[in-house]
């Protein structure tokens, strides 16, 4: 009964409103007008949003859940450069979250990004990245201390070079990317100090991938990803040497089917080798596949798919060899309004373990256009875990309504 209350109060303003505006509105194809506020060659793109959220298992725990209000407020700007043979752009944007009960839960993010693109030649690009966020890892995450009092707060840098050459018959591309995780320590109950000083660490990413155009919309490619991940502590609080190092070899394609069917698949090896003998290494096949078909001019279907190995911090783990595969459907009822159906499935084996998590869920949105400037979105959404470690099963309901001002 109170979910069912939920989702009418999620949903109910939303419902009014189409009743109003859809009876003298007909169904046109004529695409939104630009926004953002013009300042010479440079283009300020204002926004914020409000969201309204309810979930009613905060803490992802298996029993006894608890639940809240979350009002989510974020606001951004963002400056876009229009010159022919350099491009920059900058942005800036926070999100501050409040829980009407969890005080203690309460969160401030923020983010700093900016970007470059030269054109070199006719057949050489160049362009470099950098990011900053302040972000949270909520209670009830696998690497949050247990019985830590807030959330933990960490530092992410991200910094990437690329650069893109073409020839007559073969395409190269080229990546570094370096990222930087810094995470503050913890409370927990009885005022004790919990140091997160074993997560923190440096990870590097250096790709080069060639592709061989095949025919009009198609390429094949060969791709080549190194990484290194490197932790401040060695050992850590457990005596363990986390730092590691791996590589993925890819043979995929591209194709483009006159704008019908999209997609980039590929398929190959890959390894990860830690400094611990105790970890061993992990060696496996890995795949992405990001596919985008436009069924009708009004309705899309997507799926998209991943294998890598991610980091973890649980005690005994040395990674974890994930799995994630999601498809969505999306079909515009009107120009203004659309909606959404969406499914995920995650399956997390955590090696040198017994653990072995696997979560599914599926949500249901709605976006309507009230003009240019401002957008409703609304979903409710649910997803569950099952693990083979006592403890981390849950299940999770979600609903959300959120306002988007933007110009």
């Amino acid at each position: 009964m109170a979910a069912g209350r939920l989702i009418i109060t999620v949903f109910a303003p939303v419902l009014a409103l189409l009743l109003v505006q859809t009876s003298g509105h007909t169904q046109t194809n004529t695409p939104p007008e630009d926004t953002g506020i013009r300042m010479g060659r440079f283009v300020i793109s204002p926004n914020v949003s409000v969201r309204e959220r309810f979930d009613d298992n905060i803490y992802l725990t298996d029993d006894a859940p608890t639940s809240d209000v979350i009002t989510e407020i974020a606001p951004r700007l963002r400056l876009q450069s229009e010159w022919r043979y350099l491009k920059l752009y900058m942005g800036a944007g926070a999100e501050l979250g409040f829980y009407a009960d969890s005080d203690d839960d309460n969160y401030q993010d923020a983010d700093v990004r900016s970007g470059v693109t030269v054109d070199i030649g006719p057949n050489t690009v160049l362009d470099g990245t950098f990011e900053w966020h302040r972000a949270h890892d909520a209670r009830g995450g696998n690497d949050v201390p247990t019985g830590a009092t807030k959330p933990v707060v960490f530092n992410d840098v991200r910094a990437s070079l690329n650069a893109q050459h073409i020839t007559q018959y073969l395409h190269y591309q080229t990546e570094l990317a370096l990222r930087r995780l810094d995470f503050d320590d913890a409370t927990d109950q009885n005022g004790n100090r919990i140091a997160n000083d074993d997560r923190n660490r440096v990870e590097t990413r250096e790709t080069i991938r060639v592709l061989m155009p095949l025919d009009l919309g198609r390429e094949a490619y060969g791709e080549f990803n190194l990484n290194q991940r490197q932790y401040d502590r060695t050992p850590d609080d457990e005596g363990r040497v986390r730092d590691s190092a791996g590589f993925q070899m890819l043979a995929g394609l591209r194709f483009d089917l006159t704008n019908l069917i999209t997609a980039d698949v590929a398929a190959g090896w890959m390894t990860q080798s830690y400094a611990d003998p105790a970890f061993g290494n992990i060696a496996d096949y890995t795949l992405r596949a990001d596919v985008n078909w436009a069924v009708t001019r009004l309705t899309g279907i997507g799926v998209n798919a991943a294998r890598q190995v991610r980091e973890t911090t649980l005690p005994g783990a040395s990674g974890i060899l994930a799995f994630d595969f999601g498809a969505s459907v999306s079909h515009e009822l009107r120009r203004f309004l659309s909606i959404t159906a969406d499914a995920h499935y995650t399956d997390e084996a955590f090696r040198q373990t017994t653990r072995h998590d696997r979560t599914t869920g599926v949500g249901l949105g709605m976006t309507y256009q009230l003009n240019r400037f401002t957008r409703f979105d609304a979903g409710i959404a649910h997803d569950m875990r099952n693990s083979t470690s006592s403890g981390h099963d849950y299940r999770r309901f979600q609903t959300q309504f959120s306002l988007k001002l933007e110009m």
